[in-house]
Order: C-alpha cells, then structure tokens, then sequence
C-alpha cells in the first residue's frame, strides 16, 4: 500500500509510505533517531504559517557540519510536496491506478518470481572479487527480505 498524501491526516510522516517508494524513517535513519515527533502526521509537520508554508523539522539537537548532508538530501526530497485540502488516499501498489483487484492479487501470488536475481550486475570481470562477494551476499540479504514483504504484506 502506498499513501497519497494530500491533507497529511491520517498519513504518518517518518513511518508510511507517502512520497518515496520506502517510510522516511526507512531513507533517513539517523534523522528518524533525532526526530522529536516521530509519530506525527504529514500535516503536523507541515506549518501553514511560515509564509507559503514549509516542513517544521524538529530534532533533539542541533546538526553538526557534517550531518547537513543529510538534512538536505532529506528536504530534497520533501521539496515537491506540500498539503492541501483534499482527503488522503490509500493505493494499492500492485494495481492499475492505485486501485486492488482480486484478479490481479491472485496473479501476483501465482507468478511470485517475476523480477530476476541480478547475478550479471554483480559478477562483473573488472570488479575485486571481495567486493563482489560482498555485493552478492548483501544482495541475496535484500532479495530475501524483499520476498518476505512480497509474501507475508
């Protein structure tokens, strides 16, 4: 399920999905650890009175230099989205427009595999073959994981 945040009520900032394809708290780990509300909403942390409006970011602490990289990336991301008055959607991800159909579910759980291991991106001639290795097993940990979230939701 991905959220479509449009008044941000009932979407959970760091914790839904909502504007990347995995929670904020899931891109910005370190930054999640730092937020003082960290089950708000899209809509309160979003303040109506900063002129045209803006994210209110609260942290436990200030930022240190090399830290800031981090923040931008994050309102980077943040940049194209901003409330407004229409309610929340919730869509389904799998689906044509965000909409679920059995028909298409049942599918998906017939014909799990459809994406391939990436084997040829990883053993290349030009790459050391620890770092190779490295890529392979990180990469069989995410496939896995990706799998689970494919079959247990």
């Amino acid at each position: 399920m991905v959220f479509l945040a449009r008044k941000g009520t009932k979407i959970r900032f760091w914790t839904d999905i909502w504007c990347t394809d995995t929670p904020l708290s899931h891109c910005f780990p370190y930054l999640f650890v730092m937020a003082v509300h960290r089950n708000a909403t899209v809509e309160e942390m979003w303040d109506q009175n900063s002129g045209q409006g803006g994210w209110n970011l609260n942290f436990l602490r200030d930022f240190n230099d090399w830290e800031l990289d981090i923040v931008g990336d994050l309102l980077h991301v943040l940049r194209g989205y901003r409330p407004s008055l229409e309610e929340d959607l919730v869509l389904w991800r799998r689906g044509r427009n965000g909409q679920f159909k059995v028909k298409e579910a049942y599918s998906l759980l017939a014909n799990p595999n459809d994406t391939v291991f990436p084997s040829r991106s990883i053993w290349v001639d030009r790459v050391p073959t620890k770092v190779a290795f490295f890529a392979w097993e990180a990469t069989w940990r995410k496939w896995f994981e990706l799998c689970e979230i494919l079959f247990l939701g």
